[in-house]
């Protein structure tokens, strides 16, 4: 059942899986068709200590719980089936072990040994969908070499398959050269190839191919009007099921955000950083200008208006504020004003979202064109010849689809690149190094008497004068596309790309850092409340 040869040793006898047995697997996993999987059968632990010709099961689930995640981030499933008792799959990861699955009677259906009265799978591996659907391995001879094997030549065949789809060759050895950090809407990101350096970014199928639909519509606008991309060149999307890679050029992986600090830490731009961005700004500048229509973008009222709300009763904001807070209660939070650094009393999340509804006929604006959405500093980078380009857009958030994709306000992607500036690279950067307790002075504290006291973050609530020359000019920006109040679009487009994150656990981590996002979310409400008085 499959047409690929197997270059190397697998230390295992390869043959062609019966069709009762890939269907009994699949049942089994229930993962969905076309997904690249990857199943290792094993005894069970403890099992060769009773029984010799069983043992290694402790040698493979080690080695497979250190490096699953190589096969994950090209979009491959790692699963097993074991007869072990569930309870002794506390050694694995925990995203590994929640693939485990008993086979229960329909071990018969599958390779198996008889011992004492005992039923164990025997050890085998099985390639489910890809280029060697339907390959099992059996009669290992080596349980840990062999999985070994069998995820170099897993990487290996991916990357091949990427190459046709690019439709480069692809030199030995078939390897990833790096893997970069992914967002919430990717599995992964590598590079591989040299002779063009290519870029994978994987993930689900609506996500990935939306995406790429809009790079090449933007890079092609441009290219309609003589000027050069704003995205990498990309060379084909590879279908796998429910999943999607785009497969680009490489740029320069240093990204901005390495370069406009004058600070180790991340909270203080270089005086030179305006000048450093300019390159990306004018590129930025032509887009809009070239696209620009007279017509309100359909996503400005939830983006200034109403993602406030529907944030915090997003599952992963409930879920998020249980893990990193608990004890509170996110009604007290989000009712609560908020005290940071200086004395400044901010006001709450429920009062700055009701006024929003308020203010927001004074900030709709009245144009539009294509943006990029998430102009985040480690989004900005540049190509070998030194030129500007971005990467990840963001046409859609939280999975509310909209008529115009890809049309939107310029305000919001300068909002995101100030909320990049001050305080998420600096929060990120925390998170990174594992120094967050270093944000606050001490445990935080419940609100008490309607007050979160948050005076003891460590992390700027001032803006120093690079800074303010840096969002007046993208203010100023902003007013150039649209007579809306600029500023106070800019600032409560920096506090809505703030409060996204809120709902993001894995990216937050921890109590002090979702902390410091809530205060910085309120702290540039408040900022463009004040701004919206001083012109009314």
């Amino acid at each position: 059942m499959t047409a690929t040869t197997n270059p190397v040793d697998l230390h295992g006898r390869v043959r062609a899986a019966t069709t009762d047995e890939i269907d009994t697997v699949r049942r089994l996993l229930g993962t969905p068709a076309g997904d690249p999987v990857i199943v290792f059968a094993y005894p069970g632990h403890g099992v060769g200590e009773q029984h010799h010709d069983l043992s290694g099961c402790t040698s493979q689930t080690l080695l497979l719980g250190a490096v699953h995640h190589e096969v994950r981030r090209l979009g491959i499933t790692v699963a097993a089936l074991s007869t072990e008792d569930p309870q002794k799959h506390a050694h694995l990861p925990a995203d590994l072990a929640a693939a485990v699955r008993q086979p229960g009677d329909d071990a018969a259906r599958l390779p198996h040994v008889d011992r004492d009265g005992n039923r164990y799978l025997s050890r085998w591996t099985l390639f489910l969908d890809g280029p060697r659907h339907g390959t099992m391995i059996d009669r290992i001879t080596d349980s840990a070499q062999h999985t070994r094997a069998v995820i170099d030549l897993l990487v290996a065949d991916r990357l091949r398959t990427w190459a046709d789809t690019a439709d480069v060759t692809l030199g030995e050895p078939a390897t990833v050269r790096a893997a970069y950090a992914n967002g919430a809407d990717s599995l992964g990101i590598v590079a591989f190839g040299a002779d063009p350096a290519l870029v994978a970014k994987v993930g689900s199928r609506d996500v990935v191919t939306a995406e790429a639909e809009f790079v090449d519509r933007v890079n092609d606008h441009l290219a309609a009007h003589r000027q050069p991309p704003l995205f990498p060149r990309r060379f084909g999307t590879h279908l796998d099921g429910t999943l999607a890679t785009s497969v680009m050029e490489q740029a320069d992986p240093a990204t901005l955000d390495e370069i406009v600090f004058a600070d180790e830490g991340r909270w203080r731009l270089r005086p030179d950083a305006p000048d450093t961005m300019r390159p990306h700004l004018e590129l930025l500048d032509t887009l809009y200008r070239t696209s620009t229509q007279q017509r309100t973008p359909t996503v400005a009222a939830y983006l200034y208006r109403d993602r406030f709300q529907a944030v915090v009763e997003h599952p992963g904001y409930r879920g998020t504020f249980a893990a990193l807070l608990p004890g509170w209660r996110a009604d007290e939070v989000l009712g609560a004003r908020v005290r940071v650094p200086g004395g400044r009393l901010l006001p709450s999340f429920q009062e700055a979202t009701q006024r929003l509804y308020e203010v927001y006929p004074r900030l709709e604006p009245g144009h539009g064109c294509l943006v990029h959405g998430d102009v985040h500093l480690r989004n900005m980078m540049r190509r070998a010849d030194g030129s500007p380009i971005f990467v990840d857009p963001r046409t859609v958030w939280d999975g509310r689809d909209r008529p115009d994709i890809g049309y939107g306000d310029p305000a919001y992607d300068y909002a995101t690149l100030l909320h990049s500036a001050l305080p998420m690279s600096g929060l990120l950067t925390a998170i990174a190094r594992g120094a967050t307790a270093q944000l606050l002075d001490g445990p935080p504290s419940p609100p008490a008497d309607g007050v979160l006291d948050l005076t003891g973050l460590r992390t700027p609530f001032t803006i120093d004068p690079v800074l303010q020359g840096f969002e007046d000019r993208l203010a100023a920006d902003t007013a150039a596309h649209d007579p809306a109040p600029a500023r106070a679009r800019l600032l409560i487009g920096a506090a809505n790309a703030l409060a996204g994150w809120l709902k993001y656990q894995d990216a937050l981590r921890t109590t002090e850092v979702w902390l410091a996002v809530h205060a910085y979310t309120l702290w540039y409400l408040d900022r463009a409340f004040t701004t919206l008085e001083e012109t009314s």
